[in-house]
């Protein structure tokens, strides 16, 4: 008995170490006789689903799009909203998408401006509350944006922990107060925003 189970383990590794396929398992049952016949063969089946997370806000890819706000002179200051221009759709609208299949998602925005704002590179400042933010899917709300960061939106989960949302973010200027001339923001001067897309 020992030598019969030393040569099976022996052709087991040998077929293994030549890279031959071995011989898959299957059921097989059989039935004979006289009439009618019948007999069942089962399989089973496994599917393994990662957990995921994909987000984006504006073009795909690398691409940070860049919204832009030019104010006319004749209405500085007096309340009048300002429709921006560029964003992956143009006029100042981005498209957000988010896929997740690992529970509530929560987006949150902050910014690299130390919570200064918009920065003109010359001393003067306008806060993030001067840019509004409207979605056309309540189902995929945006953060409001802020000086400090942190403000957080959650897109509506679509069954279980699966969330499949898109919509358009559509940006304006409040235009609630009159500041000094200049370019406000870019991204050496506070005006880059990153939203992170987060699950639990």
């Amino acid at each position: 008995m020992k030598l019969k189970l030393k040569t099976v383990m022996t052709t087991t590794a040998l077929v293994a170490a030549m890279g031959l396929p071995q011989v898959a398992k299957s059921e097989q049952t059989q039935a004979s006789g006289a009439g009618p016949l019948s007999t069942a063969a089962r399989l089973d089946f496994s599917v393994q689903i990662p957990r995921f997370l994909n987000f984006r806000v504006g073009s795909t890819g690398a691409t940070i799009n860049l919204v832009d706000f030019n104010v006319p002179d004749t209405n500085v200051g007096d309340g009048t909203n300002v429709a921006g221009t560029g964003g992956d759709i143009g006029g100042g609208v981005v498209t957000a998408a988010v896929r997740s299949n690992a529970g509530q998602v929560t987006i949150t925005e902050s910014n690299n401006s130390g919570g200064a704002g918009l920065s003109n590179g010359a001393g003067a400042t306008i806060p993030y509350t001067e840019i509004l933010t409207a979605t056309n899917d309540g189902n995929l709300p945006a953060p409001t944006l802020s000086n400090a960061g942190g403000n957080t939106s959650a897109p509506v989960l679509n069954s279980g922990n699966v969330t499949n949302r898109s919509a358009q973010w559509t940006y304006t200027y409040d235009n609630t107060a009159v500041y000094d001339s200049g370019t406000y923001g870019t991204s050496a001067n506070g005006g880059r925003v990153t939203y992170t897309a987060s699950t639990p």
